[in-house]
């Protein structure tokens, strides 16, 4: 049997430590296989040192022992198999350490654990999900077409933000799809928004500012995005500021303005706080939005869009709609523990900045363009869409415009192919999918076509959609 006990180990001196674990709890009976799965760079060979007796813990203990495998995600298969059946029989315990495990290799083990932000948190057992909805594109925007005019949009507010929803659905980020609908509806109902609100612009030369008077995000964002895009055509460059607003959805669907106008966009939004910085357990940031539009030839443009938190909010929401866990290093709870709970976000739960303090920093980048040039404000002091619906988010975005025909560039289309191409090249072999931005959505657009739309139960059940 291996057990440990309130086992912290870490590696580095006072000023460089790092820890890999804090206060883990574990217990592997006679002849069971567990894996340990963790990313590259994130400790897993020091546990395995630990595990081994080679590498003294800075605190806890170890007890019993068990066959260590590194890099057991290597092993072929058919070997880890029969290997594993003999030390069953022996009553022998095995502990696999891989960086991404299989259904074939989780098949293989008797419990599955992710080493995440210094905790081994179980995997959860696959429960059984809902029977799965879909729909049709144009069905879903009917119906969310007829529940906003139901709650006091006219038609082409309603249109508009239909559509923003549907478009993130069909490419793959329900995080942003009519899964927000039924949060919109209740803040239309409790006065968070107002339906009838019309954006006020004041215009300056290549600038702008407008006011979105707390109604629809998107309303407000595509009055900028059309600005934006014409202006920098005419110009050369234009920036928009828009103050006042609530949410405003994926902020790739404003890519169209500025494909049709050859202009380059930058997108920057900023949200109520829900992002952890580096190593904290509270949320006291955005997840920030940043997004790049480059034109290309052809129906698309090329898109990076993401937030700054190492995943959208609207992903882990998405799960909890869906009866589904969530990986665990995805949230923290409110001790600032990584959880597969979803329902910790809304008790109190923190998304970790992605990428660290330069992670950070791009979250900073977006707090100063788009929270205080836009709208003399910062991500603290906008008020979270779900916890006060009766208040308007006061949230801001700023777009800037660059013109491909003012700076002379041709041809964008192809020197994104060649930077395609370069990242392609950097793998040994066939590079996993996705390896670079755009694929993902062009996968999930093209699997809308085929399908239809996945709408999660729990929101076709808000919606009175079945």
């Amino acid at each position: 049997m291996l057990s440990l006990r309130d086992l912290v180990v870490a590696v580095g001196g006072r000023d460089d430590e790092v820890v890999i674990l804090r206060g883990a709890d574990l217990d592997v009976p006679p002849g069971a296989t567990v894996i340990v799965q963790a990313a590259r760079g994130s400790g897993k060979s020091v546990l395995g040192a630990v595990l081994r007796g080679r590498l003294r813990p800075r605190f806890g203990e170890v007890r019993g022992n068990a066959l260590i495998m590194d890099d057991a995600d290597l092993v072929p298969a058919e070997h880890l198999s029969a290997l594993l059946a003999r030390r069953r029989t022996a009553g022998l315990t095995t502990v696999l350490m891989c960086t991404e495990v299989s259904a074939e290799r989780r098949a293989l083990a008797d419990r599955v654990y992710v080493l995440a932000r210094g905790a081994l948190v179980p995997e959860p057992a696959p429960a059984a999900a809902p029977a799965e909805l879909r729909m049709p594109s144009g069905e879903v925007r009917d119906r969310a077409v007829t529940a906003l005019r139901g709650a006091g949009a006219d038609s082409g507010t309603a249109g508009l933000v239909a559509d923003v929803l549907v478009e993130a659905d069909v490419r793959g980020h329900h995080s942003h799809g009519v899964g927000l609908l039924p949060t919109y509806l209740e803040r239309v109902e409790k006065g968070g928004i107002d339906p009838a609100a019309e954006p006020v612009v004041t215009e300056r030369g290549a600038t702008a500012r407008i006011d979105a008077r707390a109604g629809f995000g998107q309303v407000a964002a595509a009055r900028a995005a059309e600005w934006c895009a014409a202006k920098a055509a005419e110009l050369g460059v234009a920036a928009v500021a828009v103050h006042g607003n609530n949410h405003v959805g994926m902020m790739a669907a404003y890519r169209w303005p500025f494909q049709r106008r050859r202009v380059i966009g930058l997108l920057y939004n900023i949200s109520g706080p829900s992002l952890a910085a580096p190593g904290a357990v509270r949320p006291t940031l955005g997840s920030n939005a940043v997004c790049m539009v480059t034109p290309a030839d052809g129906d698309e443009p090329f898109v990076v869009d993401f937030a700054t938190g190492v995943v959208a909010l609207g992903k882990i929401r998405d799960a909890a709609y869906r009866g589904e866990g969530i990986p665990p290093d995805w949230l923290l709870d409110r001790e600032g523990r990584p959880t597969t709970d979803p329902a910790d976000l809304e008790r109190g739960g923190s998304v970790p900045v992605f990428g660290g303090y330069k992670g950070l920093g791009v979250t900073i980048m977006a707090e100063v363009l788009a929270g205080m040039l836009a709208g003399q404000t910062i991500s603290p002091l906008v008020a979270k869409q779900r916890k006060h619906p009766e208040q308007p988010m006061n949230a801001s975005q700023l777009f800037i415009g660059l013109s491909l025909d003012a700076f002379g560039l041709t041809a964008p289309g192809k020197l994104v192919d060649a930077l395609r191409e370069a990242v392609a090249d950097g793998y040994a072999g066939d590079p996993p999918m996705p390896y670079f931005p755009d694929q993902k959505e062009a996968a999930g657009t093209a699997r809308a076509r085929r399908e239809g739309i996945s709408v999660a139960p729990g929101v076709a059940d808000a919606l009175g959609w079945r």
